[in-house]
Order: C-alpha cells, then structure tokens, then sequence
C-alpha cells in the first residue's frame, strides 16, 4: 500500500457526522457536521452532499466507514441506508471502500473491543495531541459531539494499520 494515501473515514450518524482525512500518518483534516439542527427530512441528503464534498476536497483512495447494519428501527434503518449512500458515492467516484464495526476499531486502538468511546478518544488524542483540546467539554452533549470526530480518526487509523 502507498503509505502516502489519502483516508476519508466516516462515523456515520443523521444527528452528528464525524469526518477524519489521513494523508499518510498526517492527519488533514477532521470534524464533526451536526446534522442535528436540520429537519429531519433534510438530514440524509446533507450528509450525502458532505460526503460528496470531501471526496472532491481530499480525493481520498479510499472511504472507510463504521459498518452498519439493516434494522427495524427507523432511526437505524436511516444510518444504515446514509452508510448505503456513502458507498454508492465512492464507487461513483472510483474509490475503495473498507468497513470495520466498531469493536474491531477499538481492539486495535485501545487494546479492547470492549473499550469506550472516551478510552478510544484517549488514545487517538495520544496519536494527535492537536485533538487533545475536543476532550474537555463543560457540557455532556459537547462530550458526545466530539466523540464522533475521536471515532472517525479511530477508524482511519485502524485502516491504516490493516494495510501497513
């Protein structure tokens, strides 16, 4: 694998949508888009216009998400159906794409599948300390917020190690 290529890594979500682009061991550029405070109406084709976006911005190799799954639920059924579109935009666009789940992620980060989000961004702040700023919040939501952007860089990292 060229160490050199480009990442974009998803944690995909209709409220927050973590984002994380890996330039070899450089981290680009990382966030999360609060989908949020759109309508819910709105939200999947927000983040698939995002998606697009980035993928013209970084022109990333590859698109790594979290992998998601069919659900009864309306609300996973969403995820899983904005992770189905992600994919569809990236073989538009020629782009590989890698799934992992996110116990997978975390053994390899943290050491444990069983590890937190917080234990997750710990680490990921260890490898970046630039991040290190996004895990003090005085609020819970804050704290939830950039745990999106922690799984995201997680996730990129975790392909990056597969294919070392």
């Amino acid at each position: 694998m060229n160490k050199n290529r480009t990442i974009l890594a998803l944690d995909p979500g209709l409220r927050d949508l973590g984002f994380a682009v890996l330039r070899g061991p450089r981290l680009v550029a990382a966030g999360v888009r609060p989908l949020r405070l759109l309508p819910r109406s709105r939200r999947h084709a927000e983040a698939r216009r995002l998606v697009a976006d980035w993928i013209r911005a970084y022109r990333p190799r590859v698109l790594v998400l979290e992998a998601t799954y069919r659900h009864p639920v309306p609300g996973f059924a969403a995820l899983h159906c904005l992770a189905r579109a992600s994919r569809r935009i990236a073989r538009t666009a020629r782009i590989e794409i890698a799934e992992y789940a996110p116990q997978t992620v975390r053994k390899a980060i943290v050491g444990s599948g069983r590890a937190t989000k917080r234990e997750t961004a710990l680490a990921v702040a260890t490898r970046f300390p630039q991040l290190r700023v996004h895990l003090t919040q005085d609020r819970r939501w804050k704290e939830c917020y950039f745990l999106n952007l922690f799984d995201a860089v997680a996730l990129a990292l975790h392909h990056q190690g597969e294919h070392a």
